[in-house]
């Protein structure tokens, strides 16, 4: 399919396009200009009236699909249903390719189990009827009994794109005593004390075994060539020793220390949008703003909120942290970078694949279009005004 997108204003990796147009030829970018178009259109266009075009988001770590598959302890929802839902909110998010970040952690946290992780990858590879991308990241608690296995046991699945290592051991990382450990198992699962404390019991009898853990899954992790990232780094010597193993991306650095350590080894750095947001981390750990302005973040993710992404570009861009290119590069081009994925995603380029969004400010930022290869898969394109007050009139 060929068509033309025209009149708008096109945020490209070096510079942004006013009155730009944008031609697609069968999936992909195929030009890029300003003003008319050199020649009659034969081919279908829209007028998007001045609104911002970008690339689809990238988003490397969310983990929304856990709250849609548990929206409350004890409480299940059949991945399926979950999926289109997670599908369509992503969509009106921006988000076009989505790494779900599905966790192997012996279901400390209710849903987070070797079980749901094998649930969905099976649905994901029939599914037919999703606009997004979605694959899968799988997290590793290498303080767990069965996480380990349990990733050997999905290696080669072709939707298996990414693997973190994590370690939620008490007294370091996420959480820096056993006491904050506890009170967000108990706020996330509904666990009793008792059974929290079998959980903690596990955890440090399992502590000595972690380096060669993490050894074995970065094996595992490079003989399918799958990248793999560390999860709340805390010091430059835990950064250190992560290099050495292999590791290339960073999530969520806790500590201005650590973020500085994996941006000066080369290691690309990610945080959360949220984060940005709200000003500050939900968990007391590293500002991700104060981290932009030190130079140091690479890449945004959801974590969990998708609608997060989009205004947090704007905002980057508004209070001068950012140009509006290279804020919009924290969302798309540079995580797609971070996993391999920059030569076809992530960008607006002759040649990429023809992942876009079609926003305008509301003033919030809201998605009007969205294409996923070149096929419309979601649109809101009436500007209208709806009172609720309406319905009593």
């Amino acid at each position: 399919m060929q068509f033309l997108l025209t009149n708008a204003t096109v945020v490209m990796p070096d510079r942004v396009v006013d009155e730009g147009w944008v031609a697609i030829d069968r999936g992909r970018i195929g030009a890029i200009g300003r003003g008319a178009y050199p020649q009659a259109p034969t081919m279908p266009h829209f007028d998007l009236d001045g609104a911002y075009l970008l690339p689809g988001l990238v988003d490397l770590h969310c983990d929304v699909i856990e709250k849609l598959v548990q929206p409350r302890p004890g409480v299940t929802i059949e991945p399926g249903i979950a999926l289109h839902a997670a599908d369509r909110l992503l969509l009106g998010c921006g988000v076009t390719c989505q790494f779900h970040a599905l966790s192997l952690d012996d279901a400390e946290f209710g849903v987070r189990s070797e079980h749901f992780v094998h649930d969905f990858l099976s649905r994901l590879r029939i599914e037919r009827h999703c606009g997004a991308r979605h694959l899968v990241h799988a997290r590793v608690e290498v303080s767990s009994e069965r996480g380990i296995e349990a990733l050997k046991a999905m290696l080669g699945h072709p939707l298996l794109r990414l693997v973190s290592i994590m370690d939620h051991s008490p007294g370091q990382g996420q959480y820096t005593t056993e006491e904050a450990f506890r009170r967000y198992v108990v706020q996330m699962s509904g666990r009793n004390d008792a059974e929290v404390d079998l959980i903690l019991a596990r955890k440090r009898a399992l502590q000595t075994d972690i380096p060669r853990r993490i050894g074995q899954i970065i094996a595992w992790a490079t003989q399918y060539g799958l990248p793999v990232a560390s999860h709340d780094d805390d010091t430059p010597a835990k950064v250190a020793q992560l290099v050495e193993y292999g590791v290339r991306i960073a999530e969520f650095p806790t500590t201005m220390s650590a973020a500085q350590a994996a941006h000066a080894a080369g290691l690309s750095v990610g945080m959360g949008a949220p984060n940005v947001l709200r000003g500050a981390s939900s968990g007391g750990n590293l500002s991700a703003l104060a981290a932009i302005e030190a130079g140091v973040v690479d890449w945004l993710c959801a974590d969990y909120y998708p609608a997060a992404l989009l205004p947090v570009i704007f905002r980057l861009a508004d209070r001068g942290t950012l140009s509006l290119p290279a804020a919009v590069a924290l969302v798309s081009h540079h995580p797609a970078r971070a996993v391999g994925l920059d030569q076809r995603i992530g960008s607006i380029q002759p040649g990429r694949v023809a992942d876009l969004i079609v926003v305008r400010r509301m003033p919030d930022p809201v998605v009007q279009q969205v294409f996923v290869g070149g096929r419309p898969v979601y649109a809101w394109a009436e500007r209208v005004e709806i009172s609720a007050e309406s319905l009593f009139e």
